[in-house]
């Protein structure tokens, strides 16, 4: 059985805490969803992991696509504005060159 560190506990709490304030639709389409999702990845940027900027709710197609589609990425302009206000470089790096 594998265990979470305390650390860890602490930062799903702030997830969850985070994840509860947002409205349940979509920031890309508009429908109800329910998925969180960071702008800049946890993977490649960890020290926006629980930056609440960074943080939206999407619907799992949009989640998908924003994470695994450069071309769908690039045309989301708005996230790409939210991510330039938390880091210009990341913002650049991801959505443009990435």
């Amino acid at each position: 059985m594998r265990t979470i560190s305390l650390k860890q506990q602490q930062k799903n709490k702030e997830l969850q805490k985070i994840k509860a304030s947002l409205p349940k639709l979509c920031k890309i389409c508009g429908y109800q969803a329910n998925d969180l999702a960071h702008i800049l990845p946890k993977s490649l940027y960890p020290e926006y992991y629980t930056n609440e900027l960074n943080l939206i709710i999407l619907c799992r197609n949009c989640h998908n696509l924003f994470d695994n589609n450069i071309g769908f990425r690039k045309k989301q302009i708005e996230l790409y504005n939210i991510a330039y206000q938390i880091d210009i470089k990341a913002a650049i790096k991801y959505f443009k060159n990435y």
